[in-house]
C-alpha cells in the first residue's frame, strides 16, 4: 500500500498563508490574491510583470517569517496512523524545498514522513502527473493498491492520471474520519472484523463513491468524496500559483 499526499491544504492548512504573502509584496488585498489565483491563475499574472522571478522570490522570503502554522484537523493523528502501521507513503508537494523545511521546523511532526517529492525534484507543475509519478517511481515500485489524498483541481488531476482511489481533502475535513474510512476499505490491512462488512461497506460506498469529470473529458476517476464527513471536491486553488 501507498499513500501519496499533498501538503499544502491537504496536510497543512496553509493557502492562505501564500495568498497573504503574496498581498503583502504586491500592496494588494488578499481577497484579490486568492480572486486571481482561483480564476487566471498566478503565474499567468505574474507573467504581466517584468520580472516574475524576483516577485517569487520575495513571496518566499516573506513566507519564511511566517511563525504560526498548523495542520488540517487531526493531521497529526493521521501522521501517526502512517507511521504506526508502516503505511509507505510520499508527500508530493509544489512548494519548493525551503518552504518544506520551513513547514517541517514550524510542525517537527512532519519529520515523521520520510519520502518527499518538492519543487525542485520535477519539471512540470501540477496539473502535469510528472510529479506523482516520479513518487512511484521513487518510492512506490511494486505497490499494489495507492491512495491519493488532495484538496485542489489541480492535484486532483495530477493524480488521476496515476491513481484511482482519491481522498478530497478541505479545511474542514477531520482526519479521524478519514482514517476510520480507510479501515473499513481496507479490512485485512488494518485488522477489521470481517462481520457485516460487506454490508457496511457498501453502505458507505453508496454515499461516498463519486465517478465525476473535470476539464472536460477528464475523468476523475473513483474519488472518495462524502459530503457529510467533509471529503469534499475541490478548493479552486490553482496549485501552480503557490
Amino acid at each position: 500500500m501507498l499513500f501519496l499526499i499533498d501538503l499544502d491544504g491537504t496536510l497543512v492548512n496553509s493557502d492562505h498563508l501564500h495568498y497573504e504573502s503574496y498581498a503583502k509584496i504586491l500592496c494588494m488585498k488578499v481577497e484579490q490574491i486568492q480572486e486571481i489565483v482561483e480564476t487566471i491563475g498566478m503565474s499567468n499574472f505574474l507573467s504581466y510583470f517584468p520580472d516574475p522571478t524576483y516577485i517569487r522570490e520575495e513571496k518566499l522570503q516573506e513566507m519564511l517569517k511566517i511563525e504560526y502554522i498548523e495542520l488540517i484537523k487531526n493531521a497529526d493523528k493521521f501522521i501517526d496512523f502512517i507511521n504506526d502501521n508502516d503505511i509507505n507513503h510520499v508527500v508530493v508537494t509544489n512548494s519548493n524545498r525551503r518552504v518544506v523545511e520551513h513547514f517541517k521546523n514550524k510542525l517537527p511532526i512532519l519529520n515523521k514522513l520520510k519520502n518527499w517529492v518538492v519543487r525542485e525534484d520535477y519539471v512540470n507543475p501540477k496539473p502535469n502527473s510528472e510529479c506523482y509519478k516520479l513518487a512511484i517511481d521513487l518510492y512506490g515500485k511494486g505497490e499494489t493498491r495507492v491512495l491519493g489524498f488532495e484538496n485542489s483541481k489541480e492535484g486532483l488531476h495530477a493524480l488521476t492520471g496515476v491513481v484511482k482511489e482519491i481522498f478530497c481533502i478541505q479545511p474542514h475535513t477531520d482526519y479521524l474520519k478519514v482514517i476510520d474510512d480507510i479501515k473499513t476499505r481496507c479490512p485485512k490491512k488494518f485488522g477489521m472484523p470481517p462481520t457485516n462488512l460487506n454490508r457496511m461497506a457498501k453502505k458507505r460506498l453508496k454515499l461516498s463513491l463519486i465517478v465525476s469529470a473535470m476539464a472536460g473529458s477528464l475523468a476523475l476517476g473513483i474519488a472518495l468524496l462524502n459530503l457529510r464527513k467533509g471529503f469534499h471536491m475541490y478548493s479552486g486553488r490553482d496549485t501552480d500559483s503557490l
